[in-house]
């Protein structure tokens, strides 16, 4: 047996012991009230073998949770003056989805090796966020020459009895964070940021709740890397993916960790910032960042140390009236005796736990709505109502009460507000941009990086809008670049401080005025989701040859031939680049210089800078567009509706239920380029699905797409049928919007820039095609004479070429394919063609 020495703290009288004499002389962290003190004297000793001290550290360590939590259960209630700062009892109801970011007045970026903070208001007129920012920035120097020794392994504090007088002298003492090492040492207690001093009177659920730890990733696996330097499609949507991958698997290995302060669900990971962040009590810094980095499931690893930014809520506010908030919880444990009754009996079982959980959430929580409780045992949910918004750690209070059979554990995004109808007040807001936070943000202006720049700045805005904050309307965010404004609609007329919470939001990129520019009711939707809603002309200004780069007003016949020779494609430069693009709509006029594409949205004031940001697109247009003109579109006459048969192969959990099975296939299908976004129904029950899609490509191809994009998600699709389009009126057969109106003074518009032809019905026509340009290099007469060659209702006895008036004529012996006749005119390089058809007499003896 080893020796022991028992060590009294000197300012708190709180009693631990020491695993050898080797202690003695030592300077050590009191666990009780975290002020350092020297080992002065032995009490006791008894020996002890080395490979138990590690686990003597961890039940050190989890005594000392529990006594917290004894000190924390037997502490008289306090005033609300004497709340620790910037924390309150309950949340206010307009503080958002969660605590995740709620309240941040940092931003955390990555200054040379380090993470360094600064104020997100920088520049402004001071106040909180900048003096949270000076506190966070300060490293802790003045505790920095007392606190310089090391704390000896051998010396493993063992929290016992503390004294009669504990309680008050915790209150009154004066907490003092210790500065880490630069040396690796193995701590009794895992080392906090000095950054932020953590009140020692609250528990670690509530310090969980009320700071974030920002960890600079220093590391990231080949498979990380090998897929962004690989990814075929944007770099900003790929990073982004893989950032939420990486934090839903950091989450769950966390959470089947010894890290019992850690807040499931709320990690976040930025790879463009290499930052990760999560909700824990800041004294687990370390032993958090030691799990992640010795986990080989998951694939980055942290700093040692992390920076502290504190969570400050708002101060207790009266109740909303006509506001209640629904939140979801994951059930992980039910009670032996309850879920034998469930087993027995699933009906009555669930009725009892129903009732017991409504009686007992009554009792203990006054804003807790009577009855409201449900139950979802099929996949593991649980769903109740509250007249104020929960707190992010309400799930650990609740599976601390000994009578609650059950444990839970959070779920993403799991509180939503319920308004009643009076409440509900739909108001748009559009905000000025006064800066951008990075101050290198500008240099992605450039032509090379101006898509990704823009994708990164409306996803971090639209995160901050959508995770953060109640009442965001989807589809409603509008950025405009070039004005510098950002518009987006509410269901309810947002509070006053809505500017600084999103300016303080972890994501968004932003600083906006402190008010609205413009508060109104909604206007008209600015976008038809997948759906043509305009047609944009725009003109060509330089071509980039082979090592040679061609102006419009210097070298116009160059311009015009390689216009010509990519002509066909222009689809594959635009698709998945241009968001709202509608497939199969690019078309351009090599004569006059002019290209056109369809979009799904009113075109924003920088689309001439995201097209001539496309690294494949070997053309600049200019920035101001030469037109935009309506289109004509109806649904029933130019989309199809796609039946399938499914089979869920999920297993019954709370992240496969129903409704987030069918967000998860809605997001998939939404690549798809003539998905309808929305038009997904699903049947879990008779395990139907259905789409409705754009024509333009036959069913075989169609339905070969949706099952492929829907594999990852283990469901295995079988395709049974479609419905043709139902409507009367004419559609394009690529499934395109008609202009409306005169397409760049062409006359009535077609599709595109080409104005249309007058086409008569019946087989005996007389038919004359117009050719607005020849880029071939054989004889015209030829090539016109192969563009109809195969066409059997054409009579070529009548075929005649005007090379003066650029006309083709014949005559036709049967139905006319008017379509494929204007693609095999594109083939023989014949663009801007106009067809016009008029009927011939009948010939006698023909049938009628």
């Amino acid at each position: 047996m080893s020796e022991t020495t028992v060590i009294e703290c000197p300012n708190c009288g709180a009693t631990f012991k020491a695993k050898s004499k080797a202690a003695l002389g030592k300077k050590v962290a009191c666990p009780k009230c975290q002020v350092p003190f020297v080992i002065s004297a032995p009490s006791s000793s008894s020996k002890s073998k080395k490979p138990q001290q590690a686990a003597a550290k961890q039940d050190a360590w989890d005594d000392l949770w529990d006594e917290e939590d004894d000190l924390e259960a037997s502490r008289p209630p306090r005033e609300k003056a004497n709340r620790p700062r910037g924390r309150s009892a309950k949340r206010n109801p307009s503080s958002g989805d969660s605590l995740k970011w709620i309240g941040l007045a940092a931003i955390v970026v990555i200054v040379g090796g380090g993470i360094g903070l600064i104020a997100l208001n920088s520049g402004g007129s001071g106040g909180s966020s900048e003096n949270l920012a000076a506190k966070l920035a300060t490293t802790g120097a003045a505790n920095q020459s007392s606190d310089k020794e090391e704390v000896s392994e051998t010396v493993t504090p063992e929290p016992t009895e503390a004294k009669s007088d504990e309680l008050g002298t915790t209150e009154n003492a004066k907490p003092q964070m210790t500065v880490a090492s630069s040396t690796t040492s193995t701590s009794a207690i895992p080392e906090a940021d000095q950054s932020v001093t953590v009140d020692p009177s609250l528990t670690p659920a509530q310090a969980a709740a009320t700071h974030l730890l920002v960890f600079e990733i220093i590391k990231l696996d080949s498979t990380i890397t090998n897929s962004i330097k690989n990814s075929r499609q944007n770099k900003a949507r790929m990073l982004d993916m893989l950032s939420r991958s990486t934090a839903q698997v950091v989450d769950t290995q966390l959470k089947k960790s010894d890290v019992l302060t850690f807040i499931p669900r709320s990690t976040q990971v930025d790879l463009s910032r290499n930052l990760l962040s999560l909700q824990a009590d800041p004294r687990a810094a370390r032993q958090i960042a030691d799990s992640i980095n010795k986990n080989a499931s998951i694939k980055v690893q942290v700093a040692e140390t992390a920076k502290v930014v504190a969570l400050e809520l708002p101060e207790e506010e009266a109740d909303e009236e006509g506001v209640d908030y629904e939140v979801k919880y994951v059930i992980e444990e039910i009670d032996e005796s309850i879920s034998k009754q469930i087993a027995a009996n699933p009906v009555a079982g669930e009725s009892v736990l129903s009732q017991l959980l409504n009686h007992q959430l009554s009792q203990k929580y006054s804003d807790y709505i009577a009855d409201s409780v449900k139950l979802d045992l099929e996949y593991h949910v649980m769903t109740m109502r509250m007249t104020r918004c929960p707190s992010v750690a309400l799930y650990m209070e609740i599976n601390r009460i000994p009578s609650i059979p059950v444990k839970l554990n959070l779920m993403i995004n799991n509180v939503r507000q319920l308004r009643t109808p009076e409440k509900i007040q739909p108001t748009q807001l559009t905000y000025k941009i006064k800066k951008y936070k990075k101050p290198d943000s500008l240099q992605y202006l450039r032509r090379d990086n101006y898509d990704m720049f823009r994708d990164k700045i409306i996803s971090g805005l639209y995160i901050a809008l959508a995770d953060d904050i109640f009442g965001y309307v989807p589809g409603s965010l509008r950025v405009d670049l070039v004005n510098e404004t950002v518009t987006f609609q509410f269901d309810h007329e947002p509070e006053a401080n809505l500017a600084r919470r999103l300016n303080q939001n972890f994501f968004n990129d932003l600083i906006l005025s402190d008010q609205p520019i413009k508060t109104g009711p909604p206007e008209p939707p600015f976008r038809t989701p997948g759906r043509p809603m305009r047609l944009v002309v725009l003109r060509v200004i330089e071509a980039d040859g082979v090592g040679t780069v061609y102006f419009s007003d210097l070298h116009p016949d160059q311009v015009k031939a390689k216009l010509a020779q990519d002509y066909d494609d222009l689809n594959r430069y635009f698709a998945g680049d241009i968001p709202g693009y509608i497939a199969d709509s690019a078309e351009g006029n090599p004569q006059e210089m002019l290209i056109a594409i369809q979009l799904d949205q009113i075109p924003p004031p920088d689309l001439a800078k995201m097209i001539n940001a496309i690294t494949l697109f070997d053309y600049k247009v200019a920035d101001e567009f030469v037109a935009v003109h309506e289109v004509q579109y109806d649904p029933e006459s130019s989309e199809k509706t796609m039946f399938f048969n499914f089979i869920n192969h999920n297993e019954k959990a709370a992240q496969f239920r129903p409704e987030r099975v069918r967000a998860k296939v809605e997001t998939e299908l939404a690549d798809l380029p003539r998905y309808i976004p929305g038009s997904l129904q699903m049947d879990f029950d008779k395990g139907t699905l259905s789409v409705r899609m754009r024509i333009g490509l036959d069913d075989r191809w169609e339905k070969n797409n949706v099952i492929h994009s829907l594999t990852r998600l283990n469901l295995q699709l079988s395709y049974l049928n479609s419905l043709p389009p139902q409507g009367k009126n004419q559609a394009h057969p690529k499934g395109i919007g008609v202009v409306a109106g005169s397409a760049a003074d062409k006359g009535q518009g077609s599709s595109m820039l080409q104005p249309a032809g007058q086409l008569a019905k019946g087989k005996h026509l007389k038919v004359t095609i117009q050719y607005g340009l020849y880029a071939g290099k054989t004889n015209i007469v030829r090539s016109a004479r192969s563009a109809l060659d195969g066409f059997t209702w054409i009579d070529l006895k009548t075929f005649q070429v005007d090379e003066a008036k650029k006309e083709i004529t014949f005559e036709t012996t049967g139905e006319m394919n008017v379509p494929a006749l204007d693609r095999l005119l594109k083939r023989q390089k014949f663009y801007q063609c106009v067809i016009n058809s008029e009927a011939l007499p009948e010939p006698e003896g023909s049938e009628k």
